[in-house]
């Protein structure tokens, strides 16, 4: 009895031994399953994806593809066959460099057919031009549907005149193109140079025996003349310039599945002014369409659909509308749908950047005026666009457009304002008064301001090497001043806005610096020039021309 009572009283003194909880295993990399590393790879740049593809053999597998996505080759050399393990993988393939009279060029081409996986063609950096032998080489390979040719890689460049001989001498003649009728190209984005009628008043004199702008018009039209209305049953993307686009060829066609058309250029002369019109009711699809075309004298705000829209374009669903000097009367304002979040009603080329000489008699820039801005916006119903930009000259108050603006778009997410200043106007702009103004979009996060502040510009050609800065006038910053003063404000006022963003011109050339406001400061970022920041339209200058040719 007493030893019974001996063990109770010891079993009432031990400890009860409490469950553990079961801890799940740690999750790890290896752990996760291939579909959520798959979208976990996609946030990786190519730096951290090959860092990641070091942890093991599973990580590199699912790397490859990212790694191996985009590959790029030299003209210096003759490319090799890739291995077999990468040549499934690539899908984008950059060509660089200039190529060489002596080249087979569909010898060199023929590294194509060993990537079935390969979609697209960019040339970068052709400084020469591109044999047409190579386009005809990319076009046999139906998997490749898109061609990227970016400024650097033009089909005539002013330079050298043997390879400028090698160069037209590849080019097709009218009617003997060497391409199908039909071509499975979807993409072709031509990019040429926005200050083309500048640089030929530049090159004239330093390199006389170069071909005139009349003759790489030509050249262009031979190249652009038999792809682009090839297109038309699978285009998805166009991006040209209109001087040399077969824009007549392409109003007799019809673009069942283009939905992003964008022209650069300046009107010919012999082009009807119906034409534009003409071209887009033969594009049912058309998602994205941005003209940002230089007004001759001739025809200054030459109109896009006139006073009425024509038939099948009385309504366009779409998404981005951009129109440089437009006729705020134009049709084509009451056919845009309720769909678009991006609009830009703008220039150019850009009015404030300070032409001189004989450039001003080739190109006029009929910006609209404030009550001409505000009119074409009243025409419009669009409630949910997201990003705005606006070019106006003050030619009374502008508070009614502001106000519109303000309690219109409620969505706005972003606001690029370029407010000119009458001609007779002295006086710094009202930017407190603006800004106030625009209180009420309670979603914005970023603006751009360019309000025209006195004595802003400088000549083309302004020296930009430090021995020459001190010659200069001191620079003005007041639009610095003015960044931060309207950031203090919009701290208080309104503090969603992430980011400010003032146009400052007293560098080499146009930079747009932002300003945010960190830490109870607003910090401007005050360098001279940062090639993320600088305007990419901007005129290069005489050695400038030298520098983009070769670097």
């Amino acid at each position: 009895m007493a030893r019974s009572r001996r063990r109770e009283r010891q079993a009432r003194l031990r400890p009860h031994k409490v469950a553990k909880p079961k801890v799940a295993s740690s999750i790890t990399l290896e752990s996760l399953n291939s579909d959520v590393l798959s979208i976990v790879l996609k946030f990786l740049s190519t730096w951290d994806a090959t860092a990641f593809a070091s942890v093991s053999r599973r990580l590199r597998r699912m790397c490859m593809p990212l790694l191996f996505e985009h590959c790029h080759i030299r003209t210096a050399q003759m490319p090799r066959t890739p291995p077999r393990t990468i040549s499934p993988l690539v899908r984008r393939l950059t060509i660089r460099g200039f190529y060489f009279p002596q080249y087979n060029t569909r010898e060199y081409f023929s590294v194509l057919g060993h990537l079935p996986s390969l979609s697209s063609v960019t040339f970068d950096r052709a400084w020469h031009g591109v044999p047409w032998a190579g386009i005809q080489a990319c076009l046999q390979f139906p998997n490749i549907i898109a061609l990227y040719f970016p400024i650097t890689s033009q089909w005539l460049v002013p330079d050298r005149p043997e390879e400028q001989r090698w160069i037209l001498n590849t080019l097709p003649a009218p009617g003997a193109s060497g391409i199908p009728s039909r071509i499975p190209l979807t993409t072709l984005s031509y990019a040429t140079l926005v200050w083309r009628e500048l640089r030929e008043l530049s090159e004239a004199a330093r390199f006389p025996h170069t071909e005139t702008l009349a003759e790489e018009y030509a050249a262009e039209a031979r190249g652009l003349a038999p792809l682009v209305p090839a297109m038309q049953d699978t285009a998805e993307s166009l991006r040209l310039p209109l001087d040399t686009s077969p824009v007549q060829e392409m109003c007799e066609g019809y673009w069942p599945w283009l939905s992003d058309l964008s022209f650069r250029g300046s009107y010919l002369q012999s082009m009807p002014l119906s034409t534009m019109s003409t071209l887009l009711s033969r594009m049912p699809r058309l998602r994205d369409l941005s003209l940002e075309i230089a007004q001759p004298p001739s025809h200054s705000r030459a109109p896009i659909f006139g006073a009425n829209a024509p038939k099948g374009c009385e309504y366009l669903p779409l998404r981005s509308l951009t129109v440089a000097y437009p006729d705020p009367d134009d049709a084509i304002f009451t056919s845009v749908g309720a769909d678009p979040i991006r609009l830009s009603i703008r220039d150019w080329p850009r009015y404030y950047y300070p032409f001189r000489g004989e450039i001003d008699l080739r190109w006029v820039a009929p910006i609209l005026s404030t009550s001409e801005c505000l009119r074409l916006l009243h025409r419009m119903n669009v409630p949910h666009l997201r990003r705005l930009e606006v070019v106006y000259k003050v030619n009374g108050p502008d508070d009614d457009l502001l106000r519109h603006i303000a309690t219109s778009y409620s969505d706005l997410e972003e606001f690029e304002i370029h407010r000119y200043r009458a001609d007779n106007d002295e006086d710094d702009p009202p930017y407190e008064h603006i800004v106030r103004l625009l209180a009420p979009l309670k979603r914005l996060r970023n603006l751009r301001l360019n309000l025209d502040f006195d004595h802003q510009g400088r000549p083309l050609g302004t020296p930009t090497d430090p021995e020459f800065a001190s010659m200069l006038e001191p620079p003005d910053r007041r639009p610095l001043d003015c960044a931060r003063a309207i950031m203090r404000f919009l701290h208080t006022e309104m503090p969603w806005v992430a980011r400010v963003e003032m146009l400052h011109q007293d560098g080499p050339c146009p930079v747009w610096r932002p300003c945010y406001y960190k830490d109870g400061l607003c910090d401007v970022v005050d360098v001279l020039w940062v090639p993320s920041q600088a305007d990419s339209e901007w005129p290069p200058t005489d050695t400038d021309w030298h520098f983009i040719r070769f670097w």
